[in-house]
């Protein structure tokens, strides 16, 4: 990331009146866009104070490296200029909040399953917030998915399970005691995994799957961690976390409370057919 930062502060350096700050938010904007500018990415930056100058100057780097993906009216920022990582959303709805442990399992509560853990009731957290809070579905749906993203780049959750054709409990709770689980260190194993390979599998997948409803991190993108990390990456449900925080990050487009939505750049391409 320093390097991209430097890359960025070097750029910016040419253009009248930009400045080293500028320089870091912007990065800091882009990664939170998944390197990613586009039609959407562009309103929203303009909209943060970014001027289109300074996205112009970062688009014109891009062209002449090899490593920029273009599709569609879409350009994937290289890695020189932008490394792609879980962003840093943030939720209304906290960890430690009382709706969030209300509807969190006791460790031992799915003992007779062979299961150890705190786990989530997926679909009692947004309507216990919507109750306690008077939200509307749409604001419900968005804090939700932020909730999830933020929790699974800080490491107080995971959705972990070894085996493909076993869904998991739930969203696991990781912190307190909640921690004290018997396969915790092979969980953070592959959570420091899944961020230490984060750009290179959303890159490769990118180029393998189109932007359709079904897009996004799935059968290809396991394949490609189980390459990538040697066969070191251990969860099975590695591709739902990511497509969470791609979520709650806002890369894809159209999600609302009634609608999945569609995933963009970075996650995808809008060349590859539908199978």
């Amino acid at each position: 990331m320093k390097r991209a930062l430097f890359a960025l502060c070097c750029l910016f350096a040419q253009i009248p009146g930009a400045s080293a700050a500028l320089a870091e938010d912007l990065d800091d904007f882009l990664v939170g866009q998944g390197c990613a500018i586009g039609p959407e990415t562009t309103d929203l930056a303009v909209a943060a104070g970014f001027s289109a100058d300074a996205l112009s100057a970062v688009v014109t780097e891009a062209e002449d490296d090899p490593e920029t993906f273009r599709t569609g009216d879409w350009i994937v920022l290289p890695p020189t200029l932008c490394v792609i990582a879980p962003p840093a959303v943030k939720s209304q709805i906290r960890i430690d909040d009382p709706e969030v442990v209300a509807v969190t399992s006791g460790i031992d509560d799915y003992a007779k399953f062979g299961e150890r853990g705190c786990f989530l009731d997926g679909p009692g957290l947004p309507s216990t917030v919507q109750q306690t809070r008077g939200w509307d579905a749409e604001t419900t749906n968005t804090e939700y998915m932020r909730f999830l993203a933020e929790n699974l780049r800080a490491g107080t959750i995971a959705f972990f399970k070894d085996d493909p054709l076993s869904t998991p409990v739930g969203i696991q709770v990781l912190t307190g005691e909640c921690a004290d689980v018997p396969n915790i260190s092979e969980i953070r194993a592959n959570q420091a995994l899944r961020d230490r390979y984060f750009d290179d599998l959303i890159r490769e997948n990118a180029t393998k799957v189109g932007c359709e409803e079904d897009g996004g991190p799935g059968i290809a993108f396991m394949e490609l961690a189980a390459e990538r990390t040697k066969g070191k990456n251990t969860n099975a449900w590695l591709f739902a976390e990511v497509r969470f925080i791609a979520m709650g990050a806002g890369w894809y487009a159209g999600m609302s409370a009634t609608e999945r939505g569609t995933p963009r750049p970075p996650l995808c391409n809008y060349e590859t057919p539908r199978p």
